[in-house]
């Protein structure tokens, strides 16, 4: 009797695990190809989740900061303007740097945008 129900006790607690495991996460670096230490401020959204999520990071030139994010998260660099309307409920676009798909596995994102002089 005891190894029933602890039979069915792992049974279940395995048969939990596998039907609720979430999506694999997407491994991103985001780096400082400038020649100045900046600290960046992000914003990350995705479809499933109700509030976005903010992040800063301190980076030095060309050093790489690295995130983990579920596929479809929109992920974009904001000011603190953007955070503070974020977090009254507001809607701040800020700039998009990409929205995170599977195949972005180990990806590099410039956080610079090099202007081209002529």
């Amino acid at each position: 009797m005891k190894s029933l129900i602890t039979t069915t006790f792992l049974g279940l607690l395995l048969t939990t695990k596998c039907v609720a495991q979430s999506p694999p996460l997407v491994t991103l670096n985001l780096k400082n190809n400038s020649v100045f230490p900046r600290h960046f401020k992000f914003l990350e959204r995705h479809p499933s989740v109700s509030y976005p999520n903010v992040f800063t990071a301190y980076i030095m030139p060309g050093q790489s900061y690295t995130v983990q994010l579920k596929p479809g998260t929109v992920l974009s660099q904001v000011t603190q303007r953007e955070i503070n309307a974020t977090m009254r409920g507001q809607t701040a676009p800020g700039q998009l740097l990409l929205v995170v798909k599977a195949n972005d596995q180990g990806r590099t994102v410039a956080l610079i945008e090099r202007k081209i002089r002529q």
